[in-house]
């Protein structure tokens, strides 16, 4: 297998990630309302996310250069899935802007309006948070809306 064939899998890997979000948030917004379902999500999806925060929980709480660094050099596919543009690492914060987003992507191909990705992109968020707050880290993610290049932008500061 190729290392072509190998992003394409990890591509599909996400998409799918991507559609089975939307379809369990659908089925929870036509049971529970749109607020509910969300919040609902957001919780499993940031305990997933706080799963996942081992390998960076060497950085904190404070390490920030070190986390941002490391975040980049372990973006999926080499960093050709999310293609991280770094706009700030320092002491004091890393800032990366994902240029490209195999969910959001996928959203749009799945025919969801600018607004439902955008109502995606924030739950689907909620794994960034889990992942660098379970570490240790103060985080904020800017997700993406329709007149915004890329996707989201994903912030770490030193924590407490």
């Amino acid at each position: 297998m190729t290392n072509e064939d190998l992003e394409q899998e990890l591509r599909a890997a996400n998409a799918n990630r991507a559609i089975l979000y939307y379809l369990i948030f659908d089925e929870l917004r036509r049971a529970h309302g749109e607020v509910e379902a969300a919040t609902i999500m957001k919780a499993a999806i940031y305990r997933r996310g706080v799963e996942t925060a081992k390998p960076i929980k060497q950085f904190a709480p404070d390490r920030i250069k070190e986390l941002g660094e490391y975040h980049v050099a372990h973006s999926a596919g080499g960093g050709r899935i999310f293609n991280p543009e770094v706009k700030r690492l320092d002491d004091q914060g890393f800032e990366v802007l994902n240029t490209t987003c195999p969910l959001k992507e996928a959203w749009q191909a799945y025919g969801l309006t600018d607004a439902e990705v955008a109502k995606m992109c924030d739950i689907g968020s909620a794994i960034d948070y889990g992942k660098f707050e379970g570490a240790g880290f103060r985080f904020e993610c800017e997700t993406w809306t329709p007149d915004k290049r890329g996707c989201c932008t994903l912030k770490a500061y030193p924590g407490k």
